[in-house]
Formats: structure tokens, C-alpha cells, sequence
């Protein structure tokens, strides 16, 4: 699997493209020191549906397969359903990989923020649907992609 790009675009051949992705965007200017690959806790499929707001840095997915719906990595708490836009690739697709990226303070003492990368499942191409500063670097969002 190689991450290139074609045009203004980075494609990517599979999930595993999203770290190298993330690695090169980094999470609003730190460097990603974590990447954790979304899966559905219900069916355990890897595709999505991506929404939200990337102004406010929220994001929910939801599962293409069972329909369940989850908000990364505690992005839920700012939830409002004002301005919620729906990721669309620009092949006019929704299904996508998701991975997050975790920017970690010194020591591991905490997240300092989190980037989202998705991947369109047809066509390859991938993208940053949103980013953002965690205030208060709980931990607990490593598991919330």
C-alpha cells in the first residue's frame, strides 16, 4: 500500500494509508503520535458514513452496514445539529474508512489534539474532514475513533 497523490488529492490503496496520511497532516500543527482505526462496536465493520461540523470540530459516524451511529472521540459533547454537513467524495460517494490521529503532549501526559482522516472506500481518496484542540488531554478518547 502506497499513499500518492493525484492531483490536489492523496489517495490511498487501504485503511493502513490513513496513518501515513495523518502523519503528514499532523492535528492542528503537533505531530501525530497515535493513530486508532474506526470499527463498528456493534458489527464490526469499517465503513462509514462521515458528519458534523469541521468548523466546531465535531464528527459522528455512521456504520454503512447496521446503521449504528458514533461520535469521535468525545466530539458528541459539542454536538448541535446546526451546520451538520455530510461528507461526500467528490465521486459522489459516503462509504469511507475512518482513523483518527491523536497529537500527544510530552511524556504521554495527555492528548493535545486529534485530527480525522477518511478514506473513500471507491475510489481511494482521502481526506481530513475535521480537527481539533482537546482542552483538557483525556486519555480516554484513544478509544472513542
Amino acid at each position: 500500500m502506497a499513499l500518492r497523490k493525484d492531483g490536489d488529492w492523496h489517495v490511498g490503496d487501504g485503511p493502513a494509508d490513513l496513518d501515513t496520511f495523518l502523519a503528514e497532516i499532523g492535528a492542528e500543527g503537533y505531530d501525530v503520535h497515535q493513530v486508532r482505526h474506526a470499527s463498528c462496536a456493534r458489527c464490526g465493520s469499517g465503513v462509514f458514513g462521515v458528519s458534523g461540523d469541521p468548523v466546531e470540530g465535531t464528527m459522528r459516524r455512521t456504520c454503512r452496514q447496521c446503521g449504528a451511529e458514533h461520535f469521535v472521540a468525545g466530539s458528541g459533547d459539542y454536538w448541535s445539529d446546526d451546520d451538520i454537513q455530510v461528507m461526500v467524495c467528490v465521486c459522489e460517494e459516503e462509504g469511507f474508512d475512518v482513523a483518527v490521529g491523536y497529537s500527544l503532549y510530552p511524556n504521554d501526559r495527555g492528548i493535545r489534539s486529534v485530527a480525522t482522516a477518511e478514506r473513500c472506500v471507491a475510489c481511494g481518496r482521502i481526506g481530513s474532514f475535521t480537527r481539533w484542540m482537546v482542552r483538557g488531554g483525556e486519555m480516554e478518547l484513544l478509544d472513542l475513533a
